[in-house]
Parts: structure tokens; C-alpha cells; sequence
């Protein structure tokens, strides 16, 4: 787990395995919360209750996450269960076998309405857990999102944006 402990420092010190490893692989946006792993995050915009927790809901059931925890509102919290995966060809390189990966949404009321539904700012997170080839088969936790896995977190955020975005609607003009 040398290359673990030299990530670590590196992101953090800013050497030049520091850089190098940010070319390859980027630190992570948020570090590890929650227990979790490493994480990146997304402000998806604003929506009702019923979209926030709907239409995101249904787009990770489409990539086939199941839910551990589904709360609200008034304040909406869906998170799902650690879905195992198939390393990434980038982060195969990097000496990942195996990798976990689970999303959290989070909603909160930015605006009350007496007339018409609340509007909610809608926030998503994305956590990555991994073990590594010839490791002792502990879940890692460490700095490593890799432009692939990156791409793959976008695409989920940038569909429930777009799912929210539809759903806008003026009440009361």
C-alpha cells in the first residue's frame, strides 16, 4: 500500500508525484464524508419536493441503484446502497480491482410558498470506494477519481439536472 500512502502525500503536499497523480488520476472534490469514500459534488438546481426526490430517484434506479435510506420532506435525503462495479480501464491502470460506488441527494427548502409548492436547491454526491490488486482487501478510501470515473459521476448529475430543469414551472406569474 506504498502507492496509497505516496497518493495521499502527494495530493496534499503538492509534490511532483503530487502533480502527477492529479494528470492521471485528480484529487477528489470534497474528500470522503459520511463514512464514505471519496466523493465529488454537484448543485443540480432548484425543483419541487416531488421532482427532487421522483426524477432522481428514478434516473439511479435506471443505472440500477437500489435505496438503503429514502427521507422527506420537508427535507429530502436519498441515498443509495454501495453498488460494486468493475474498475474503470483508468483506474485498472492504476491498480484498482475492484470498485464500489453509491449517491447521495440531498434537498432543502430554499423558499416557503403559501400558494403553491416550495422550491427546493438539489444537491447530489457521489462516493467511490476501491480495492487494489494484491492489497490485504480492505475498501480504500484514498484521493482517486479518475477521469473516467469522473465522466461517469457527470453523466448521472448532468441527466437529473436536465431532469430537474424540465420540471421548472412559474406559479402565480
Amino acid at each position: 500500500m506504498e502507492w496509497v500512502r505516496k497518493l495521499r502525500g502527494g495530493c496534499r503536499r503538492g509534490s511532483v508525484l503530487g502533480g502527477m497523480v492529479l494528470l492521471l488520476a485528480a484529487c477528489a472534490t470534497g474528500g470522503a464524508g459520511s463514512g464514505g469514500g471519496v466523493g465529488l459534488n454537484w448543485d443540480l438546481g432548484a425543483a419541487t419536493s416531488g421532482d427532487a426526490s421522483e426524477k432522481t430517484s428514478r434516473i439511479l434506479q435506471q443505472y440500477q441503484y437500489e435505496f438503503e435510506r429514502s427521507e422527506g420532506p420537508p427535507n429530502i435525503y436519498l441515498l443509495t446502497r454501495w453498488k460494486q462495479r468493475l474498475p474503470f480501464d483508468d483506474e485498472r491502470e492504476l491498480g484498482i480491482e475492484l470498485a464500489q460506488t453509491r449517491f447521495i441527494v440531498e434537498a432543502r427548502a430554499r423558499t416557503r410558498s403559501p400558494d403553491g409548492p416550495d422550491v427546493y436547491n438539489v444537491r447530489l454526491r457521489v462516493e467511490n470506494l476501491f480495492q487494489m490488486r494484491g492489497g490485504a482487501g480492505d475498501w480504500e478510501t484514498t484521493g482517486v477519481v479518475t477521469p473516467e470515473f469522473r465522466t461517469y459521476a457527470n453523466g448521472v448529475a448532468e441527466e437529473m439536472r436536465a431532469a430537474l430543469v424540465s420540471g421548472i414551472r412559474v406559479f402565480n406569474p
